[in-house]
C-alpha cells in the first residue's frame, strides 16, 4: 500500500464509530485491508451521495461527514 493508503487507513480506523466494524479492522491482514481499500475506493472516490449516506447512517455529523470526505479525496483519489 502507498503511504497515501496506509493514512487513510490510519484515519479511517481511528474515526470509525461502530466497535464491531473497528473489531473486523483489527482481524484484517495487511492483505485483507488493501482488498478491502480496492473494493471501497470506487464508493469512496466515485459515489459521494453514497459516501455521505454511509457516513451519515453511521452516526458521523456534517462537519465530521465532511472532514471525512475530504480526507479520502485528499488520500485516495487525487493523483
Amino acid at each position: 500500500m502507498s503511504d497515501h493508503e496506509k493514512e487513510w487507513v490510519e484515519y479511517s480506523y481511528a474515526h470509525e464509530k461502530n466497535d464491531e466494524t473497528k473489531r473486523a479492522w483489527e482481524e484484517l491482514s495487511a492483505e485483507g485491508v488493501k482488498s478491502y481499500l480496492e473494493r471501497q475506493r470506487p464508493t469512496l472516490c466515485g459515489d459521494t451521495a453514497s459516501l455521505m449516506k454511509s457516513l451519515k447512517e453511521a452516526g458521523y455529523e456534517v462537519g465530521e461527514a465532511q472532514d471525512y470526505k475530504e480526507k479520502v479525496e485528499d488520500l485516495l483519489c487525487s493523483p
